[in-house]
């Protein structure tokens, strides 16, 4: 029998010092955080309990990050993941992205980033009333509460941040989206004027995503210099 903590999160990191920080700093944010310090605990931790969020590190011994992710997706496990990458390794990034993660911090990370980051992933649940949780888009239907996205003959399963992320632009469909709005509002930053890629690195791997959704890979448009729109009309 699992256990289920509102306020559980996991972490996973091998570093010692870097691991008491953060059990300290979620700690002291009102979180109850476990630990795991290698793939194989952190496969076993996440069988045996139910957490709300799960800040994985892709370089851990024994099965790397990245495994531990596409094993947990495998098994339909959606738990928010935000996973911990080596600065400038953007192809972690992107395998990070593709194997199922919900969002990114680069190391060496700010703490006040990092906190934003995971708070971002929670507001997921508490969105505001004007958010579509579910949007019919001719034959597909995509279902933020699901997180699935699914057609005659076919579906597509969504992390929670492509759920919230699709369900806020299809919400302001009329308008242009800026990546200032989405930041603050999606990803749970204060301030949408930080400097960071990862809006566009989300919306290059959810594009990429939707191109086996009939009509998918002409959701959203950028408007250069501006941000982003969801083109088609829904019903």
């Amino acid at each position: 029998m699992t256990e289920l903590a509102d306020d559980r999160v996991l972490i996973v990191e091998d570093e010692e010092p870097i691991l008491a920080g953060l059990v300290e700093l979620f700690a002291g944010q009102g979180f109850a955080p476990d630990s795991a310090v290698d793939g194989v605990m952190a496969l076993e931790r996440l069988a045996a309990n139910e957490y709300r969020l799960v800040i994985l590190d892709l370089m851990i011994p024994r099965i790397d990050g990245l495994e531990v992710l596409r094993r947990r997706r495998a098994e339909g496990d959606y738990t928010p993941f935000l996973i911990l990458t080596a600065k400038g390794a953007e192809e972690d990034v992107v395998a990070g992205l593709e194997a199922g993660a919900d969002d990114y911090v680069t190391k060496p990370f700010g703490i006040k980033e990092l906190v934003a980051r995971a708070k971002g992933l929670l507001r997921r649940s508490t969105q505001e009333p004007e958010t579509l949780r579910c949007i019919h888009v001719g034959e597909v239907t995509i279902d933020s509460d699901l997180l699935r996205v699914s057609w005659s003959g076919g579906e597509l399963r969504l992390t929670a941040r492509e759920g919230a992320l699709l369900s806020y632009l299809a919400s302001r469909r009329h308008r242009v989206v800026t990546r200032e709005e989405l930041l603050v509002d999606v990803w749970g930053y204060r301030d949408g004027g930080v400097r960071t890629r990862t809006v566009d690195v989300h919306v290059q791997q959810l594009r990429a995503k939707l191109a086996v959704v009939p009509g998918g890979a002409d959701f959203i448009r950028t408007v250069r210099g501006r941000g982003y729109r969801f083109e088609p009309d829904l019903r």
